[in-house]
């Protein structure tokens, strides 16, 4: 059975919880005045259609009641200190392709976020028809079509486009939280930081799949605290790791940083045959400059995970092949050298990853591992595929573009 998913502020009325008949459990992200805690579950056994305000206030407190503490002691005692940071005017750029349901969620989520200076930009990715060009004709977000085929493509044109300094990015399968803009400012407050990322939540975990996805995977970005990154200060490996620190789907830049360390790669990520990494690679290059980028929980999205088994085999397939790609960026630009790169790619990522989960699955379906192991495999011909799509791409004239046989896309973002 699924799990329920709620936003609660604890500073506001605690109401009862609804709607439960078919689930066995509810999962409470609890935030304390827009800063996310912790999550909290509360068992639904025997299964309730309601579950009371008392035993969620109850529960919650007996969970968290010393990080609520926390944060309240110093309030009543008139000792907290306000947050005080500027609200830069932000470009948000939302890549798409052919998915006008979902586009139409992220937009209806996005426009409703609480900022007082934002512009809205649709890149549609080489579109096969005119559904998003028709959709967003009646909204106040300006629409642009991107004929190279590729998310990173349809990235760098968002670049181009944008009129302001800081530039954030999501997908079209994310919905982004009311003060999602405003936890990306506090990222940004600092003047080194030039990248920042944040809380990535499953909007739903209503299938089985879901569920493997978040707890058996292990998810998106999921730490609920702040921290800085400081690409001075890393190891090799934890360089390397840089999927750690930020996502595509919750990422926003200062444009000064892509004239130092450039663009996205158009080799990498969805519409390419290398899936992914597009966003770990870019989050790679501005740590290996050293520079800094920083995670704030209070930018905040949910995203709709693959709901079907095959669904996420494709996903984690495609994260295989993305990851080997990445490391073979990695090696190409010369972030870290040649034998750091293979020793962690046996020690960390394949050995310690993969074939480590093999050999022991826990609940987690072997047959999953399996797939993200052969999307590993397969990652130096993709890469190299790929390598050879971008360079035919760049080389086009504008007139030609539309002539491009345009690659099948299934479950990715474009």
């Amino acid at each position: 059975m699924g799990i329920k998913l709620l936003k609660l502020e604890f500073s506001e009325p605690i109401n009862p919880i609804r709607g439960l008949e078919k689930y066995e459990k509810i999962r409470l992200l609890v935030f304390y005045r827009g800063m996310p805690l912790k999550w909290v579950e509360i068992l639904n056994d025997p299964w309730q259609a309601i579950i009371s305000a008392e035993r969620v206030r109850s529960t919650i407190v007996a969970k968290i009641g010393k990080d609520l503490a926390a944060l309240i002691l110093p309030e009543h005692l008139g000792l907290e200190k306000k947050p005080n940071y500027p609200l830069p005017p932000m470009s948000v750029v939302i890549c798409t392709r052919d998915r006008t349901d979902l586009l139409k969620g992220a937009l209806e989520a996005i426009l409703a976020v609480d900022y007082p200076d934002r512009e809205i930009i649709v890149i549609d990715n080489a579109p096969s028809n005119t559904s998003t060009a028709e959709f967003v004709a009646g909204l106040p977000v300006r629409y642009v079509k991107e004929e190279r085929p590729g998310l990173d493509w349809a990235r760098n044109r968002g670049i181009a486009e944008a009129s302001h300094e800081i530039v954030v990015f999501t997908d079209d399968d994310v919905r982004p939280d009311v003060g999602w803009l405003r936890g990306m400012a506090a990222g940004f407050a600092d003047p080194e930081i030039m990248a920042v990322s944040g809380l990535v939540a499953p909007a739903e975990l209503e299938t089985e799949a879901q569920i493997q996805f978040e707890f058996g995977y292990g998810g998106m970005l999921q730490y609920t605290h702040c921290f800085k990154v400081d690409g001075s200060n890393l190891s090799a490996k934890a360089l390397l790791w840089s999927s750690a620190y930020g996502v595509g789907a919750n990422m926003g830049f200062r444009r000064q940083i892509f004239a130092e360390v450039g663009n996205f790669d158009p080799a990498l990520d969805v519409g390419t045959p290398t899936r992914g990494a597009g966003d770990i690679e870019m989050f790679h290059r501005i740590l290996a400059k050293g520079y800094s980028t920083f995670y704030d929980p209070r930018a905040f999205v949910w995203h709709v995970h693959r709901r079907s088994g095959e669904a996420l085999s494709r996903q984690l397939r495609d994260n295989g092949r993305g990851f080997g790609a990445y490391l073979l960026t990695c090696d190409r630009n010369r972030t870290v050298s040649r034998l750091e790169i293979l020793r962690f790619a046996w020690s960390e990522w394949i050995s310690g990853w993969m074939l480590k989960r093999l050999r022991h699955p826990g609940w987690f379906p072997r047959k999953l591992i399996v797939s993200e192991l052969m999307g590993a495999l397969q990652s130096p011909f993709a890469y190299r595929e790929a390598q050879l799509q971008a360079q035919r791409l760049a080389a086009l004239p504008e007139e030609e573009l539309q002539e491009v046989e345009q690659p099948i896309i299934i479950g990715g973002v474009q």
